[in-house]
């Protein structure tokens, strides 16, 4: 089997985990020979062995496997193929800076905000972070991690590499391009890509040539068994002709979603340091919006000294997760039946609708998140677990609620 140029044959074959950890330890001579015979296929014959379609049987699909690892609890796990999007000036690029020097260091990311309360850091697992800027240059780069070096104090040892600018760029329509970084990366736990638009191999992202960079990313990911985050852009306008989701925002061919495991929108309002985070897809389970708020400090020359995101409560009035918190929050003050708990729950979040509050009513009771008792006329009546039911309450001695009569 002959390497094609563009290397699609490798990219299909397993055998290209040993290729690209064999690649860093070569000399620099025998790595320009290998990108030479990249770049010229016909000048070599080399053997691959295996079957790259070697089928699962239900023997092995069902064995047991190791435990999900994840690089952020609850969000990006590893290997997995993400994207973090939103408008120019959301901070989205600054925010993962001081991801990745979180995870380099092994310290839970957004601290709970010391000014602040309602705060909730999020646990990371320590290991090698490979930052690849398309985007904003070196003399900015270095600026901010600096600035987030000031704050954070590690070790100049820290496992963090950096990539400004590298040469040749990275074409993530080009196999052989992402194999080459697969190569640098192979024992990263995460990689950082800024930005999907500028490492696209000048694919319209609207086309349908974005199937085929997509599926290099998720290759490079799965080879690596990384964590694979690629920052984007949303569109500027979003069409209003009808209800849109919000998935619509991110920008680009259908198939750059499709690609992906999750996708977290940032959104900032003008001229503030708050942002929330919230997820517009995920193939797993539900991530609660959060929010971060951005801190810094000039030197006295104005420029950045330090910086640093915290966490703080946050902003969420449309996510299931408010609609739990809401509905808790409720039956805190006292058992509430089905009518009395979603409107008090409405009341709280107006651009949710009845559906959804008592579908979220339902589910809770399901998991036994919430403990039912029959009222007066069978109507059902819901309370926290553990709190004890009110004897002024329908269905039980006492005065009649008249939402009993639903």
């Amino acid at each position: 089997m002959t390497i094609q140029a563009n290397m699609s044959e490798l990219q299909r074959d397993r055998q290209a985990a040993r290729l690209a950890a064999e690649f860093n330890n070569l000399d620099d001579a025998a790595k320009d020979d290998f990108n030479h015979l990249v770049l010229n296929p016909g000048e070599n014959q080399i053997d691959i062995a295996g079957d790259g379609w070697k089928p699962l049987t239900m023997r092995e699909i069902r064995a047991p496997r190791p435990p999900i690892e994840y690089v952020v609890e609850g969000i990006f796990k590893k290997p997995s193929l993400n994207i973090v999007y939103g408008p120019p000036a959301c901070m989205k690029t600054f925010l993962l800076q001081d991801l990745g020097i979180c995870v380099a260091i092994g310290q839970p990311w957004l601290m709970p905000a010391p000014f602040n309360k309602g705060g909730k850091s999020i646990q990371t697992l320590q290991g090698p972070v490979v930052w690849i800027d398309y985007d904003m240059g070196e003399d900015l780069l270095v600026e901010r991690f600096a600035a987030l070096g000031n704050h954070y104090e590690p070790p100049d040892e820290i496992p963090l590499n950096v990539y400004a600018m590298p040469s040749p760029g990275l074409d993530a329509s080009d196999a052989a391009s992402v194999a080459n970084l697969a190569a640098r990366a192979m024992n990263a736990q995460v990689i950082i890509i800024d930005n999907l638009g500028t490492v696209s191999g000048g694919i319209e992202e609207n086309s349908s040539g974005m199937i085929e960079v997509m599926k290099n990313l998720r290759w490079l990911a799965e080879i690596t068994r990384a964590c694979v985050i690629v920052i984007h852009h949303q569109r500027k306008t979003i069409n209003s002709g009808g209800k849109t989701r919000s998935g619509d925002a991110l920008r680009g061919h259908s198939s750059i979603e499709a690609a992906i495991d999750i996708a977290l929108q940032v959104d900032r309002e003008p001229y503030g340091n708050e942002i929330t985070i919230k997820s517009t897809k995920t193939r797993t389970r539900d991530i609660a919006p959060f929010t971060a708020v951005f801190t810094y400090e000039n030197n006295n020359d104005g420029e950045l000294e330090t910086a640093a995101f915290y966490s703080v409560a946050a902003i969420d009035f449309e996510s299931d997760h408010a609609i739990e918190r809401e509905i808790k929050a409720v039956l805190k003050g006292g058992p509430k039946n089905q009518t009395a708990l979603w409107q008090a729950v409405k009341a709280e979040l107006p651009d949710v609708g009845k559906n959804r509050i008592v579908d979220r009513i339902r589910q809770m009771e399901n998991d036994k998140a919430l403990e039912v008792s029959i009222g007066k006329y069978n109507t059902l009546i819901y309370s926290l677990p553990g709190l004890p039911v009110s004897q002024g309450f329908p269905g039980l001695p006492g005065k009649h609620d008249p939402m009993d009569l639903e």
